[in-house]
Protein backbone atom coordinates (compact mmCIF):
# COMPACT_ATOMS: atom_id res chain seq x y z
CA UNK A 1 0.00 0.00 0.00
CA UNK A 2 1.23 3.34 -1.06
CA UNK A 3 1.90 6.48 0.83
CA UNK A 4 -1.08 7.90 -0.38
CA UNK A 5 -3.25 5.20 0.05
CA UNK A 6 -2.61 4.96 3.29
CA UNK A 7 -3.85 8.73 4.39
CA UNK A 8 -6.84 7.46 1.91
CA UNK A 9 -7.66 4.30 4.12
CA UNK A 10 -6.79 5.88 7.64
CA UNK A 11 -9.32 8.97 6.75
CA UNK A 12 -11.99 6.11 6.43
CA UNK A 13 -11.43 5.15 9.86
CA UNK A 14 -13.64 7.60 10.72
CA UNK A 15 -17.80 5.92 11.07
CA UNK A 16 -19.08 9.02 10.42
CA UNK A 17 -17.17 10.04 7.34
CA UNK A 18 -17.25 5.99 6.16
CA UNK A 19 -21.40 6.01 6.54
CA UNK A 20 -21.44 9.58 4.81
CA UNK A 21 -19.61 8.74 2.17
CA UNK A 22 -21.56 5.53 1.41
CA UNK A 23 -24.82 7.26 1.74
CA UNK A 24 -23.57 10.12 -0.69
CA UNK A 25 -22.33 7.59 -3.74
CA UNK A 26 -25.57 4.92 -2.89
CA UNK A 27 -27.78 7.20 -1.80
CA UNK A 28 -27.89 10.53 -3.48
CA UNK A 29 -27.24 11.77 0.60
CA UNK A 30 -30.11 10.05 1.81
CA UNK A 31 -28.94 9.14 5.42
CA UNK A 32 -29.66 5.38 5.00
CA UNK A 33 -26.59 3.92 6.76
CA UNK A 34 -25.51 5.29 9.90
CA UNK A 35 -22.60 5.49 11.25
CA UNK A 36 -23.11 3.66 14.66
CA UNK A 37 -24.92 0.62 12.66
CA UNK A 38 -21.48 0.11 11.31
CA UNK A 39 -18.89 -2.48 12.14
CA UNK A 40 -14.83 -2.72 11.77
CA UNK A 41 -14.55 -6.18 8.89
CA UNK A 42 -11.03 -8.01 8.06
CA UNK A 43 -10.23 -6.76 4.46
CA UNK A 44 -7.99 -9.25 3.98
CA UNK A 45 -9.92 -12.80 1.65
CA UNK A 46 -7.95 -15.96 0.56
CA UNK A 47 -8.92 -18.79 -1.62
CA UNK A 48 -7.55 -21.56 -1.37
CA UNK A 49 -7.73 -24.53 -4.03
CA UNK A 50 -5.12 -26.84 -3.67
CA UNK A 51 -1.57 -25.90 -3.31
CA UNK A 52 -3.09 -22.70 -5.62
CA UNK A 53 -3.81 -19.85 -2.84
CA UNK A 54 -5.34 -16.32 -4.21
CA UNK A 55 -4.91 -13.28 -1.99
CA UNK A 56 -6.84 -10.41 -2.22
CA UNK A 57 -6.63 -7.37 0.25
CA UNK A 58 -9.57 -4.60 0.43
CA UNK A 59 -8.96 -1.17 1.05
CA UNK A 60 -11.82 -0.52 3.65
CA UNK A 61 -14.26 -2.88 4.60
CA UNK A 62 -17.85 -2.13 7.36
CA UNK A 63 -19.93 -4.77 8.14
CA UNK A 64 -23.85 -3.02 8.04
CA UNK A 65 -26.25 -3.44 10.83
CA UNK A 66 -24.68 -6.68 12.04
CA UNK A 67 -24.91 -9.79 9.59
CA UNK A 68 -27.95 -9.16 7.59
CA UNK A 69 -27.97 -6.50 4.96
CA UNK A 70 -24.79 -5.85 3.25
CA UNK A 71 -20.75 -5.49 3.41
CA UNK A 72 -19.60 -2.13 2.15
CA UNK A 73 -16.07 -2.79 0.78
CA UNK A 74 -14.44 1.02 -0.60
CA UNK A 75 -11.36 0.72 -3.07
CA UNK A 76 -9.30 4.02 -3.25
CA UNK A 77 -7.42 4.80 -6.54
CA UNK A 78 -5.58 7.68 -6.87
CA UNK A 79 -4.88 6.23 -10.57
CA UNK A 80 -7.05 4.67 -13.02
CA UNK A 81 -7.24 0.98 -12.83
CA UNK A 82 -8.10 -0.39 -16.05
CA UNK A 83 -8.84 -3.85 -15.05
CA UNK A 84 -10.66 -2.50 -11.85
CA UNK A 85 -14.28 -4.33 -13.14
CA UNK A 86 -12.52 -7.86 -13.32
CA UNK A 87 -10.29 -6.72 -9.58
CA UNK A 88 -13.91 -5.76 -7.79
CA UNK A 89 -15.41 -9.09 -9.85
CA UNK A 90 -12.66 -11.50 -8.09
CA UNK A 91 -12.64 -10.06 -4.37
CA UNK A 92 -16.65 -10.15 -4.13
CA UNK A 93 -16.42 -13.43 -5.84
CA UNK A 94 -14.08 -14.67 -3.22
CA UNK A 95 -15.76 -13.02 -0.46
CA UNK A 96 -19.23 -15.33 -1.35
CA UNK A 97 -17.05 -18.01 -1.10
CA UNK A 98 -15.46 -17.26 2.32
CA UNK A 99 -19.01 -16.91 3.65
CA UNK A 100 -20.11 -20.28 1.73
CA UNK A 101 -16.85 -22.34 3.67
CA UNK A 102 -18.02 -21.27 6.77
CA UNK A 103 -22.08 -22.32 6.05
CA UNK A 104 -19.95 -25.66 5.09
CA UNK A 105 -18.55 -25.93 8.39
CA UNK A 106 -21.19 -24.57 10.02
CA UNK A 107 -23.54 -27.60 8.36
CA UNK A 108 -21.06 -30.09 9.23
CA UNK A 109 -20.76 -29.49 12.88
CA UNK A 110 -24.83 -28.43 13.47
CA UNK A 111 -26.43 -31.11 11.37
CA UNK A 112 -26.23 -34.86 11.93
CA UNK A 113 -27.21 -36.00 8.70
CA UNK A 114 -26.77 -33.86 6.06
CA UNK A 115 -29.02 -35.00 2.53
CA UNK A 116 -26.99 -36.01 -0.28
CA UNK A 117 -27.98 -32.14 -1.93
CA UNK A 118 -26.26 -30.84 0.95
CA UNK A 119 -23.50 -32.75 1.48
CA UNK A 120 -22.49 -31.82 -2.21
CA UNK A 121 -23.77 -28.10 -2.34
CA UNK A 122 -21.91 -27.42 1.03
CA UNK A 123 -25.28 -25.40 1.84
CA UNK A 124 -28.84 -25.77 2.72
CA UNK A 125 -31.17 -24.83 0.30
CA UNK A 126 -32.89 -21.81 2.62
CA UNK A 127 -29.03 -20.15 3.56
CA UNK A 128 -28.19 -17.44 2.52
CA UNK A 129 -25.34 -15.26 2.15
CA UNK A 130 -24.68 -11.52 2.93
CA UNK A 131 -24.79 -9.02 0.23
CA UNK A 132 -21.28 -7.84 -0.53
CA UNK A 133 -21.48 -3.87 -2.20
CA UNK A 134 -18.04 -2.83 -3.70
CA UNK A 135 -17.24 1.64 -4.19
CA UNK A 136 -14.68 2.72 -5.75
CA UNK A 137 -13.78 6.20 -4.81
CA UNK A 138 -11.26 7.58 -7.39
CA UNK A 139 -8.78 10.37 -5.81
CA UNK A 140 -6.71 10.77 -8.89
CA UNK A 141 -5.73 14.63 -9.86
CA UNK A 142 -4.36 14.23 -12.88
CA UNK A 143 -7.48 13.29 -15.09
CA UNK A 144 -11.06 11.66 -14.68
CA UNK A 145 -11.87 8.32 -14.46
CA UNK A 146 -11.72 7.08 -18.17
CA UNK A 147 -11.69 3.16 -17.34
CA UNK A 148 -14.70 0.78 -17.87
CA UNK A 149 -17.17 1.08 -15.29
CA UNK A 150 -19.30 -2.05 -16.74
CA UNK A 151 -18.09 -5.78 -17.76
CA UNK A 152 -19.57 -4.90 -21.35
CA UNK A 153 -16.78 -2.36 -21.79
CA UNK A 154 -13.97 -4.82 -21.74
CA UNK A 155 -15.58 -7.50 -23.48
CA UNK A 156 -14.60 -7.66 -27.57
CA UNK A 157 -18.00 -8.50 -29.10
CA UNK A 158 -18.20 -6.02 -32.11
CA UNK A 159 -20.45 -7.08 -34.23
CA UNK A 160 -21.89 -10.12 -32.15
CA UNK A 161 -23.32 -8.13 -29.64
CA UNK A 162 -27.26 -8.99 -29.61
CA UNK A 163 -25.80 -12.54 -29.97
CA UNK A 164 -23.34 -12.34 -27.00
CA UNK A 165 -24.54 -9.94 -24.43
CA UNK A 166 -28.04 -10.94 -23.59
CA UNK A 167 -26.24 -14.43 -22.29
CA UNK A 168 -23.31 -12.75 -20.14
CA UNK A 169 -24.34 -10.54 -16.83
CA UNK A 170 -23.00 -7.69 -16.82
CA UNK A 171 -21.27 -6.57 -13.55
CA UNK A 172 -21.27 -2.95 -12.91
CA UNK A 173 -18.78 -1.04 -10.94
CA UNK A 174 -19.81 1.37 -8.50
CA UNK A 175 -17.10 3.99 -9.48
CA UNK A 176 -17.30 7.74 -7.50
CA UNK A 177 -14.81 10.15 -9.48
CA UNK A 178 -15.33 14.06 -8.21
CA UNK A 179 -14.42 14.56 -11.46
CA UNK A 180 -18.42 14.02 -12.30
CA UNK A 181 -19.78 16.72 -10.36
CA UNK A 182 -19.86 20.75 -9.91
CA UNK A 183 -20.89 20.64 -5.97
CA UNK A 184 -20.97 18.14 -3.27
CA UNK A 185 -24.21 18.22 -1.66
CA UNK A 186 -25.22 14.72 -1.36
CA UNK A 187 -22.51 14.72 1.45
CA UNK A 188 -23.35 16.05 4.63
CA UNK A 189 -19.23 15.55 6.48
CA UNK A 190 -16.28 17.65 6.21
CA UNK A 191 -16.05 15.01 2.43
CA UNK A 192 -18.33 17.93 1.13
CA UNK A 193 -15.21 20.62 1.10
CA UNK A 194 -12.66 17.42 0.81
CA UNK A 195 -13.95 16.78 -2.67
CA UNK A 196 -14.82 20.11 -3.41
CA UNK A 197 -11.10 21.41 -2.91
CA UNK A 198 -10.21 18.25 -5.07
CA UNK A 199 -12.75 18.99 -7.58
CA UNK A 200 -11.28 22.71 -8.30
CA UNK A 201 -7.56 22.08 -6.94
CA UNK A 202 -5.99 22.93 -10.76
CA UNK A 203 -8.89 25.62 -11.15
CA UNK A 204 -6.95 28.19 -8.73
CA UNK A 205 -9.63 30.98 -9.59
CA UNK A 206 -12.77 28.76 -9.20
CA UNK A 207 -11.21 27.36 -5.96
CA UNK A 208 -10.51 30.60 -4.46
CA UNK A 209 -14.63 31.23 -5.02
CA UNK A 210 -15.15 28.24 -3.14
CA UNK A 211 -12.95 28.46 -0.05
CA UNK A 212 -14.11 32.53 0.24
CA UNK A 213 -17.78 31.36 -0.04
CA UNK A 214 -17.57 27.90 2.28
CA UNK A 215 -14.58 29.54 4.42
CA UNK A 216 -16.16 28.56 7.71
CA UNK A 217 -16.34 24.62 6.48
CA UNK A 218 -12.79 25.15 5.13
CA UNK A 219 -12.04 26.17 9.04
CA UNK A 220 -13.28 23.26 10.30
CA UNK A 221 -11.73 20.68 8.29
CA UNK A 222 -9.60 17.87 10.67
CA UNK A 223 -5.68 17.21 10.62
CA UNK A 224 -6.95 13.98 8.71
CA UNK A 225 -8.53 15.77 6.07
CA UNK A 226 -5.89 18.21 5.43
CA UNK A 227 -3.62 15.97 5.31
CA UNK A 228 -5.02 13.46 2.83
CA UNK A 229 -5.57 16.96 0.50
CA UNK A 230 -1.92 17.75 0.90
CA UNK A 231 -0.76 14.46 0.04
CA UNK A 232 -3.23 14.42 -3.00
CA UNK A 233 -2.81 17.59 -4.31
CA UNK A 234 1.08 17.18 -3.97
CA UNK A 235 1.30 20.06 -1.20
CA UNK A 236 4.35 19.72 0.42
CA UNK A 237 4.83 22.78 2.14
CA UNK A 238 2.88 25.71 3.87
CA UNK A 239 4.64 29.21 4.01
CA UNK A 240 5.00 29.69 7.90
CA UNK A 241 4.10 26.15 8.97
CA UNK A 242 6.57 23.93 10.64
CA UNK A 243 7.53 20.60 9.92
CA UNK A 244 5.20 19.41 12.75
CA UNK A 245 2.37 21.44 12.63
CA UNK A 246 2.11 20.34 8.87
CA UNK A 247 2.30 16.70 9.80
CA UNK A 248 -0.13 17.18 12.17
CA UNK A 249 -2.68 18.76 9.77
CA UNK A 250 -2.04 21.94 12.62
CA UNK A 251 -2.86 24.80 9.94
CA UNK A 252 -6.28 26.72 8.29
CA UNK A 253 -6.76 25.37 4.96
CA UNK A 254 -7.69 28.44 3.99
CA UNK A 255 -4.75 30.55 4.97
CA UNK A 256 -2.97 27.69 3.74
CA UNK A 257 -4.07 28.54 -0.19
CA UNK A 258 -3.49 32.00 0.61
CA UNK A 259 -0.40 31.95 1.83
CA UNK A 260 0.74 29.72 -1.33
CA UNK A 261 -1.25 31.98 -3.82
CA UNK A 262 0.92 35.02 -2.32
CA UNK A 263 3.92 32.85 -2.45
CA UNK A 264 3.36 32.08 -6.33
CA UNK A 265 2.98 35.80 -6.84
CA UNK A 266 6.28 36.80 -5.05
CA UNK A 267 8.45 34.04 -6.94
CA UNK A 268 6.23 35.04 -10.24
CA UNK A 269 7.54 38.76 -9.64
CA UNK A 270 11.13 37.67 -8.66
CA UNK A 271 11.40 35.23 -11.49
CA UNK A 272 10.55 37.42 -14.30
CA UNK A 273 12.13 40.17 -12.93
CA UNK A 274 15.85 37.96 -13.06
CA UNK A 275 14.75 36.83 -16.62
CA UNK A 276 14.95 40.38 -17.54
CA UNK A 277 17.28 41.12 -16.04
CA UNK A 278 15.94 43.83 -13.13
CA UNK A 279 18.15 45.50 -10.88
CA UNK A 280 17.09 44.60 -7.62
CA UNK A 281 15.60 47.91 -7.00
CA UNK A 282 12.74 47.34 -10.14
CA UNK A 283 12.11 43.92 -8.27
CA UNK A 284 11.74 45.35 -5.18
CA UNK A 285 9.30 48.49 -6.48
CA UNK A 286 7.14 45.68 -8.62
CA UNK A 287 6.74 43.74 -5.55
CA UNK A 288 5.91 46.61 -3.41
CA UNK A 289 3.41 47.46 -6.08
CA UNK A 290 1.39 44.65 -7.27
CA UNK A 291 1.42 42.95 -3.34
CA UNK A 292 0.65 46.18 -1.83
CA UNK A 293 3.38 46.17 0.69
CA UNK A 294 6.33 48.17 2.53
CA UNK A 295 9.44 48.29 0.55
CA UNK A 296 10.56 46.31 3.83
CA UNK A 297 8.41 43.84 3.31
CA UNK A 298 9.45 43.50 -0.22
CA UNK A 299 13.03 43.07 0.50
CA UNK A 300 12.07 40.89 3.26
CA UNK A 301 10.65 38.52 0.54
CA UNK A 302 13.47 38.75 -1.89
CA UNK A 303 16.26 37.60 0.71
CA UNK A 304 14.10 34.87 1.13
CA UNK A 305 13.56 33.96 -2.45
CA UNK A 306 17.30 34.14 -2.87
CA UNK A 307 17.87 31.98 0.23
CA UNK A 308 15.66 29.43 -0.95
CA UNK A 309 16.95 29.12 -4.33
CA UNK A 310 20.43 29.64 -3.12
CA UNK A 311 21.29 32.75 -5.31
CA UNK A 312 24.21 34.09 -4.24
CA UNK A 313 25.02 37.94 -5.07
CA UNK A 314 29.08 38.55 -6.00
CA UNK A 315 30.05 41.82 -5.25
Amino acid sequence: MGKTDVYESDYLENAEVFADLVNGILYQGKRVVKAQELSEQDGELRSVSGSQVKKAVRDKVRLWKGTILAVFVVENQTKVDYHMVIRAMLSESMAYDKQWKKLKSQSASEKEVLSSDEFISGMGKDDRFIPVITIVVYYGTDKPWDGARTLYELLDTEGMEEEILPFISNYQLNVFDYHDYEDFGQFHSELQSVFEFLRYSNDREQLEKRLTKNREQYEKLSGQAKMLLTQLTNIKKIPDVGEKQFRGGEFSMCKAFEDMEKKGRIEEIIETGREFHFSEDKILERLQKRLNISIEEAGAYLTEFDKEHSIIHIL
